[in-house]
Order: C-alpha cells, then sequence, then structure tokens
C-alpha cells in the first residue's frame, strides 16, 4: 500500500485565534486577511480567496516574497 503523497500546491496559510474571533491569511499575501467566528468558516474564507487568485480575481493584488 502507498501512504498519502502531500500536495505541494496546496496553500499554506497563517492563522491565529483572539478573543474568540478567528484571523487568516495566504502565506504572501498578509495584506488580504480574512476573518470569522470559527476555524471552519475562516479556513473556507481562505479557500474562496485562493479559488479567487487562481481565476485572475482579484488582479490588484501582490503577492509579498
Amino acid at each position: 500500500m502507498n501512504a498519502p503523497r502531500p500536495d505541494w500546491n496546496a496553500p499554506k496559510y497563517i492563522l491565529s485565534q483572539d478573543q474568540g474571533k478567528w484571523r487568516g491569511y495566504l502565506e504572501g499575501y498578509p495584506d488580504s486577511s480574512v476573518q470569522g467566528e470559527s476555524f471552519d468558516e475562516v479556513q473556507f474564507k481562505l479557500w474562496q480567496f485562493y479559488r479567487n487568485l487562481l481565476t485572475g480575481k482579484p488582479s490588484n493584488l501582490r503577492k509579498i516574497a
């Protein structure tokens, strides 16, 4: 049986929790953070943001190295 292989193209994100609220951003895009009431909500919003990046929306964002 083969071990599962990691998806090297999966986005990396940074999460934090403060006073019961969650905040996160995709690695390289700290100016485009999202927030929510739960971990799952922030994770979903980050996935939406990542999907928009892949389709070119919004086009005015720059990635920080």
